[in-house]
């Protein structure tokens, strides 16, 4: 197998949104082609052109009936990774995000936005909720296994004197 000179690594990462699936699927365990038809909900031969592309590019490897990455492909689905899931929080809700002004999150928590993962946005007006809580937002965090946030608060009782 040769590589290919006219794909770049980034090519073959970034601009197939197959391929990046696959890959990420592959992040944690090998797996074969029926377990990826399924994860993925599509038919081997879509797959086959793009795991055909990673082999080649010794990306993956194709062991026991099973598609591994590579050590290679270990080293950039570790580096793709974050970068992926920082562009799905902020292409979810992205109006919401490009509108705020986010220079006053401290860089070491704002360089992480991407471990948000899965996230419901709830917005209120402060005039209805100005001395309570929303019970949408109360009823979740009591569902919630694990929370962590990040408030900025006013409150009328609490001024500089």
């Amino acid at each position: 197998m040769t590589l290919s000179a006219s794909l770049s690594l980034s090519d073959i990462v970034c601009l197939s949104e197959k391929r990046r699936t696959l890959l990420l699927l592959l992040k944690e365990k090998g797996c074969k082609i029926e377990e990826l038809t399924e994860k993925t909900e599509m038919t081997a031969h879509s797959l086959a052109p793009q795991l055909k592309t990673l082999r080649d590019e010794k990306i993956i490897v194709l062991k026991d009936d099973r598609y591994e990455l590579t050590h290679i492909g270990h080293i950039l689905v570790k580096n793709m990774y974050p970068l992926f899931e920082t562009i799905a929080v902020l292409e979810r809700d992205r109006k919401y995000w490009f509108d705020r002004d986010l220079s006053v999150i401290p860089p070491e928590l704002l360089y992480r936005i991407g471990e948000i993962g899965a996230y419901k946005l709830l917005e209120y007006s402060i005039s209805d909720y100005m001395f309570d809580v929303p019970a949408e937002f109360l009823d979740n965090l009591k569902k919630s296994k694990h929370a962590m946030c990040l408030l900025s608060v006013y409150h009328p009782v609490y001024t500089d004197e």
